[in-house]
């Protein structure tokens, strides 16, 4: 790969020239008012100079090379900006029939499903006492109650639901119960998706029979087909603090394993060159069932469209570059859902794709082992360190963190994952003949209990992982620049790239001294979201102090979803004991402010006998003097945080309106912030 601009020219990747144009035109789509005036002028313009450049004397003026690659680079930009105006879903009228997409999945205290409206999709969470096996992909349900709009209820810097939502096109969400609802038809299956259908109930009623620790076998369905309902948040958390969450999030590491199965399999036909095609024909077939199985994320997606080119470029005998299958693959897939450009796992899959074929080979050359099998081990080190290196800056930007000892867990976990990947294929195969099935199962059982054992032991590790990494999007892009800067250097040895290299990680180091700078100065209280549990945060310049359930001290998932993200986000993450901000139960008090918090194991003091109070914090389901509070306290701020049942703050609210109290409901507006 590191002769890749040097032995060959630019004009010989076409793939990457328009691919180039058309992620330029996306990006300028989205962050860029381009009047359509002049999308259609410059593409009216572009098509002319293409077409006639060369071919009339009338444009014997523009006959020259470069105009050609310029109309066509701004063709392509200007086709960007149009798919990306038309990805852009119009506001369309809530309609009260809708059909299920698919059927509904068993969450913790309801079902939930997809269903189509109009052009969009609709959330609906179907009440427990409702039978499963009643609702199907496919059903026409007539509604009697009317969707809402799904509103973004987060924490600072956590996951903002509403937006991942509108980027699936889902805007609204209902929660159904027997009376709410009617099923007027069943639409029929389409071929494909009746095969999907059968398929993935096949394979998930298989790894019941035969894989018997429910744990184990949530982790064999993610594996195999990413079906993640029964997946462990532990577990899950352990694999992602180890950097090999892509193990059970279906990725294009399957499809290569898949790929190169397909490839020894179908091998002896290879030689028969008059069915040659038909090897190509069952190769195809069987990746792209095997996406479509999975879901078709936009990693297996990638994987399925670059396989395909390589595999037809085979088959026609034509020369073929990894970078151009590649630039070809992303092609295709911002065609079919402009979109995924904002996906992660797009980004990331290609971001390990490059780095692999850039890195890969010259991390391998840098030692040269006798030894055939510990050559075979360097060689999946120099891959995974190729694949972690241009995704670097993708995981420190959207994840915070970054996993000390992936290139252990990845080294051991890729190997087993891929034996086990394979004896789960072969189970399938064998599912119908117990005898042989049952003791398969259980050998998989063991591999995968080994494997989590493994993965948990090494995620418990002190040093596992670094947290509370917190980078902006220009430093992240700065990031990118540095490590091919980098790159560009150790390749030519050139001054030039070092100087841009060296001046990136400055930028990088002054912006991040900046922020640090100004967040030495904070003093904030922070009152998370978190349904039926309360969880306060003191932020005092660098660290903070936790005020909340213990639920936190044992349930590490719980604190990377609620409190991690805003300790990140203002870099708070040591914990310490404030010193401008006194702690005296139930006040919190700081030089400028006073608040009260008052809860099951903090009752209300006497308010006639409190000087001053700024805020008055309400935590369970303690009765709230409200005419106390108006008459001692008229102008303070009520906050109801979300361990109290939400029927009760709507009484509550009603209660502070007549008594003209204000008032602010944490699990119906989402996380409060209070400078102190």
């Amino acid at each position: 790969m590191a002769k890749i601009y040097t032995s060959q020219r630019w004009w010989q990747f076409p793939m990457i020239r328009i691919t180039l144009a058309l992620i330029t035109g996306l990006l300028l789509g989205k962050f860029v008012v381009v009047p359509n005036g002049l999308i259609v002028t410059v593409f009216t313009i572009s098509s002319l100079l293409w077409l006639f450049n060369g071919r009339s004397r009338l444009f014997h003026f523009f006959k020259r090379q470069w105009m050609t690659g310029l109309s066509v680079q701004l063709l392509f930009i200007c086709a960007g900006i149009i798919l990306h105006k038309q990805s852009i879903p119009a506001a369309t009228p809530i309609s009260n029939k809708v059909v299920l997409l698919e059927t509904p999945i068993k969450k913790a205290n309801s079902y939930q499903a997809l269903a189509a409206m109009h052009k969009t999709k609709l959330l609906i969470y179907f009440n427990v006492d409702i039978p499963l096996d009643s609702l199907n992909e496919g059903m026409e349900i007539q509604l009697f109650k009317k969707p809402t709009v799904i509103v973004s209820v987060t924490n600072p810097g956590g996951f903002d639901f509403k937006q991942y939502a509108a980027a699936q096109h889902i805007f609204h969400q209902v929660y159904l119960t027997k009376k709410d609802y009617r099923i007027t038809s069943q639409h029929p299956f389409s071929i494909t998706s009746s095969l999907l259908q059968k398929a993935r109930q096949y394979v998930l009623h298989t790894l019941y029979l035969y894989i018997k620790s429910n744990r184990e076998r949530g982790v064999a369905e993610a594996l195999l087909i990413g079906y993640k309902a029964h997946l462990d948040k532990t577990l899950m958390n352990a694999y992602s603090n180890t950097g090999v969450i892509h193990i059970i999030a279906i990725s294009g590491l399957h499809l290569g394993m898949i790929y190169s199965l397909l490839l020894l399999l179908f091998k002896p036909i290879r030689r028969l060159k008059q069915f040659s095609w038909i090897r190509t024909i069952c190769i195809l077939f069987f990746l792209w069932g095997f996406a479509l199985l999975t879901g078709a994320g936009a990693s297996v997606l990638r994987a399925a469209v670059m396989f395909s080119f390589l595999l037809l470029g085979e088959q026609q005998n034509r020369p073929h570059h990894q970078m151009n299958s590649l630039a070809g693959s992303a092609f295709c897939l911002l065609l079919f859902r402009p979109d995924f450009l904002w996906d992660i796992g797009f980004q990331l899959s290609y971001a390990a794709v490059l780095g692999i074929l850039f890195f890969a080979r010259p991390i391998e050359k840098l030692i040269f082992l006798k030894n055939k099998l510990l050559q075979l081990g360097w060689q999946m080190c120099s891959i995974t360190l190729g694949a972690q290196i241009l995704t670097l800056p993708l995981l420190l930007y959207y994840f915070h963190s970054f996993p000390n000892l992936f290139l252990i867990a990845n080294w051991i976990a890729i190997p087993v994952s891929g034996l086990i990947l394979y004896l789960l294929i072969g189970l399938l195969l064998l599912a119908p003949f117990s005898i042989i099935a049952s003791p398969l199962g259980t050998c998989i059982d063991w591999l995968l209990s080994q494997l989590n054992q493994l993965i948990e032991k090494t995620a418990s590790l002190p040093f596992a992982l670094t947290e509370y990494i917190q980078i902006s999007g220009w430093q992240m892009l700065l990031l990118f620049a540095c490590i091919i800067s980098l790159y560009q250097w150790l390749l030519h040895t050139s001054k030039v790239f070092f100087f841009i290299a060296a001046s990136t990680l400055l930028f990088i180091v002054g912006i991040h001294t900046i922020d640090t700078l100004h967040h030495r100065h904070q003093k904030k209280i922070i009152i998370y979201h978190t349904p039926k549990h309360s969880a306060i945060d003191i932020m005092e310049g660098l660290g903070h102090q936790f005020l909340g359930d213990s639920a936190f001290n044992f349930n590490p998932v719980l604190v990377n979803q609620v409190v991690k993200p805003g300790r990140t986000l203002y870099r708070t993450g040591k914990s310490i004991r404030p010193v401008s901000v006194a702690l005296q139960k139930p006040f919190i008090i700081s030089r400028n402010k006073v608040i009260l918090i008052a809860g099951p194991q903090l009752p209300f003091p006497d308010l006639a006998t409190v000087p001053i109070v700024d805020l008055i914090v309400i935590t369970g389901s303690r009765p709230v003097p409200m005419k106390a509070i108006a008459k001692y306290f008229p102008a303070t701020l009520l906050v109801f945080d979300s361990s109290t049942p939400l029927w009760k703050i709507q009484k509550w609210k009603k209660e502070a309106e007549r008594l003209h109290l204000r008032h602010y409901s944490v699990p119906e507006k989402g996380a409060f912030e209070y400078n102190l």
